[in-house]
């Protein structure tokens, strides 16, 4: 089985890597998104700044020999709402209309909630 430093490494590296593009292409990001209802440049240059906090935060806790559980269990719940908002963004058609940006917002949604569906499994272990 996968262990939680590494599920928590490979999730953290995903938020800085998405992070950095929000923060450094907003405008790239916006118009691969959705060219006919973008989203605000603020609200993803706040996302890329969060996610990168959340990433860095994802990478201290794989460094500890065991996580608390607690800690897990936010960072499993912060995942699966990132795929609950990704979903009402597509099925609203907002700010995620493009077909490319349906197809890519779904697939990061499909690997979020697999690290939260595995950090959940860590956090609900006795």
């Amino acid at each position: 089985m996968t262990s939680i430093q590494t599920v928590l490494q490979l999730n953290g590296l995903n938020c800085l890597l998405f992070g950095a593009m929000f923060v450094f292409l907003p405008d790239t990001v916006i118009l691969f998104l959705s060219p006919t209802a973008p989203a605000p440049k603020i609200v993803i240059l706040a996302l890329g700044v969060v996610l990168n906090l959340y990433g860095m935060v994802l990478l201290w806790l794989s460094q500890q020999a065991e996580p608390k559980r607690s800690w897990i269990k936010l960072i499993a719940i912060g995942d699966f709402l990132w795929v609950l908002f990704t979903a009402a963004l597509i099925l609203s058609q907002q700010w995620i209309t493009a077909l490319d940006g349906i197809t890519a917002a779904g697939l990061v949604a499909i690997i979020v909630g697999w690290f939260g569906w595995l950090q959940w499994q860590y956090a609900r272990q006795p």
